[in-house]
This record gives C-alpha cells, sequence and structure tokens, in this order.
C-alpha cells in the first residue's frame, strides 16, 4: 500500500525498516574487509552464504512453502547462483584487499546502470537519451577513478577497481535475468536457492584454492561472517521483501545513493579510509549517473523504477 494510507505508527515501522536495511547494506562493506584479515575470500563468500541458505532455508520450513522441483527452476537456480552469488561476491571480496570498502561501495553501485544496458538487451526496455546521459556520467566517474588508481596501489588497485567493475556487471545481468524469469517463485525460496547452491559452488572451489582451515579461524572472523550471513544477507532481504510492499518504489530506490553514501563514511569512521579528490569526484559523477538514469519525471514529481535488488 502507498504510504500515505499508513497509520503514523505504520509509517514509523516503515521508516526504521528502510532505515535499518540501508545501515545493515552499507556496513556489510567494512564487515567484508575487516573479515578478510582472518580469513580468504572464497572461503569466506562460501561460509556466509552457506549459513545464510540454511537459515532462509528454515524460514520456509516454517512457512510451508512449496518449493518448485521443476528442471526451469533449477536451471535459474544454477544461473543465479553462479552470476549473483558465486561470481560477483568472490570479485568484491577479492578487490577489498586492495581497496578500500568506500571504494567498493561506490564501485559496486554502477549496478543500475548495468541494469539498464542489460534490460534493453534481455528485456526490450527503451534506452531512453536519459538513461544514456546517466551512463556516460557514471562511466565517466568510473574514468576518474581509473585515473587516480596509483594513489591507492598502483596495478594491484587497478585490477581490483576492474574486478569490481566486473561484479557490478554480473550483478547487473542477474537482476535482469531475476526479473525476467523469477516473478513466479516465492522470494525467499529463490533466495534460498542461490544462497545454498552459490555458496557450496564457492565452498567446492576455495578447498583446491586456498586449503584454508575455517576451525582456525579467530572470534572475531567468525563474527564478521555471522554478521554477514544473519544480518547482511537474511535479516536485510527479510526487512528488504517487508518494506517494498509497504513504501513507494520512488523512496525505497534512493537505497541505490544512500548506500555507497553510508559505506564511504563508515569506511572513513571506523577504518580510517582516505578517499582524495578525484576519488571524491569519480563517486558523485557515479551518482549522479545513476540518478540521472534511473530517476524520471512525470507531471511535476520525481518517480522511478526499482532496477536493481538491495545487496550486498
Amino acid at each position: 500500500k502507498g504510504t500515505s494510507e499508513m497509520r503514523p505508527s505504520g509509517t514509523t515501522a516503515v521508516t526504521l525498516g528502510y532505515a535499518a536495511m540501508c545501515l545493515i547494506w552499507s556496513s556489510t562493506w567494512i564487515a567484508i574487509k575487516l573479515g578478510l584479515q582472518g580469513a580468504p575470500p572464497m572461503t569466506a563468500v562460501a561460509l556466509r552464504f552457506i549459513i545464510a541458505g540454511l537459515l532462509v532455508l528454515f524460514i520456509i520450513r516454517l512457512r510451508r512453502v512449496h518449493i518448485p522441483m521443476t528442471r526451469d527452476f533449477a536451471r535459474l537456480g544454477l544461473f543465479l547462483s553462479i552470476f549473483h552469488i558465486g561470481l560477483p561476491y568472490v570479485l568484491v571480496y577479492w578487490c577489498e584487499q586492495y581497496i578500500s570498502s568506500g571504494l567498493t561501495a561506490v564501485l559496486y553501485s554502477t549496478v543500475p546502470i548495468d541494469v539498464a544496458i542489460f534490460a534493453r538487451v534481455l528485456l526490450g526496455d527503451a534506452l531512453t537519451p536519459r538513461k544514456l546521459a546517466g551512463a556516460a556520467i557514471g562511466f565517466a566517474g568510473v574514468a576518474v577513478i581509473f585515473s587516480d588508481h596509483l594513489s591507492f596501489g598502483g596495478n594491484e588497485a587497478l585490477l581490483a577497481i576492474t574486478a569490481c567493475l566486473a561484479s557490478a556487471l554480473s550483478a547487473g545481468l542477474s537482476s535482469v535475468v531475476i526479473k525476467k524469469y523469477a516473478f513466479n517463485y516465492d522470494p525467499f525460496v529463490m533466495v534460498a536457492a542461490t544462497f545454498t547452491i552459490g555458496g557450496t559452488l564457492v565452498a567446492a572451489a576455495a578447498v583446491p584454492v586456498e586449503a584454508s582451515n575455517p576451525l582456525r579461524f579467530s572470534a572475531g572472523t567468525w563474527g564478521t561472517i555471522l554478521y554477514l550471513a544473519i544480518l547482511g544477507s537474511v535479516v536485510a532481504f527479510a526487512i528488504y521483501f517487508w518494506v517494498i510492499k509497504r513504501i513507494d518504489v520512488t523512496v525505497l530506490s534512493y537505497q541505490n545513493f544512500i548506500i555507497p553514501v553510508l559505506a564511504v563514511v563508515m569506511g572513513w569512521i571506523f577504518l580510517g579510509e582516505k578517499i582524495t579528490m578525484r576519488v571524491a569526484v569519480g563517486a558523485g559523477c557515479i551518482v549522479a549517473g545513476i540518478a540521472l538514469a534511473t530517476l524520471r519525471t512525470r507531471l511535476g514529481a520525481i518517480t522511478t523504477r526499482l532496477e536493481h535488488d538491495a545487496r550486498t
């Protein structure tokens, strides 16, 4: 229902839920950074999503939701496990070893621009001049950040920036696939499938590649993994599904701008991360590009269509 139809107490609950969702997803970037001090990237991703997937399966069992056993569901689940969970999160975790959590969040926020492009190819959505201009401004911001890579790590930072943009590209593609093929499935069923299968696939790859031993992880490392699995994945997604039914999509879409900004502030406060002037300008261009590509004016009021599922 629209926000105008809600009682004051209902509005307060939705506002608190929306704020909690944004804060949780903004904090996941520094949680990833901290967790990488004790766990390698693939192992950390695998543990996070296996734990989260098991929790969502428990929720599904409590709700007595039917899990479809069809070939189409299996194919979609496998695709999203790879391109919505496995590949993008492994790349994000890997790149946070070399660039700041705030910069990672800013670069990953290009997902809505990628969605606009993939939606044109897969859904036939119009790639309007407004969307093209937004994409151009956003990618100009990326170019500015690329030009500053020497100030925060040289070639390794350059590879990390590229990996983060590839992660966003994968997430953008999978978001459009979700929009096209997943509308008939219960969201929690789809999340459970992608979490568990994606986490298991990453774990299988991590065993020979990283040869890590989670039993030797410190309490702090396990704390970040559990935080990301429980709050960053299960709780935040549950809040998202609750909020999306009760709030105007215009307000909901503002998370695309709020989360990267909050992530940069949190990285500065809690990790002492610094951001250069060129990176600040680049980040501003990215946010402006997302705004232009996803916001539209109709009858004097700003309205948007949600083009990005929340993450990370």
